[in-house]
């Protein structure tokens, strides 16, 4: 089984250009920001999403249009933790199927 920093660095460019998101400027991401997941990784398994696309969809926030939505909003702070449950629906359509 591969580890999510490899399963993130072989999908998320797909993912970030189905999202319409410019993968260029954030290659760096997945170092920056892989481990910042981990603090959620029950309460996304417990809501029934894999932490590898859970992870997908949390580095997506990071990133422009989607950073607006989270953390620092124009309504006060958004939680990325439920922000990613939140948005299951919208982005597990853009995701690979996890094969274990």
């Amino acid at each position: 089984m591969k580890t999510h920093y490899e399963w993130l660095e072989e999908h998320l460019p797909t993912f970030f250009k189905n999202i319409e998101i410019d993968w260029q400027p954030v290659c760096g991401i997945i170092v920056a920001h892989g481990d910042k997941g981990y603090q959620y990784k029950r309460k996304w398994e417990n809501a029934g999403i894999h932490f590898y696309h859970a992870m997908a969809i949390y580095l997506a926030s990071y990133c422009k249009p989607y950073n607006n939505e989270v953390r620092e909003t124009k309504n006060g702070w958004k939680d990325p933790g439920n922000w990613v449950i939140e948005n299951k629906d919208r982005f597990l359509k853009f995701l690979p199927t996890i094969k274990e």
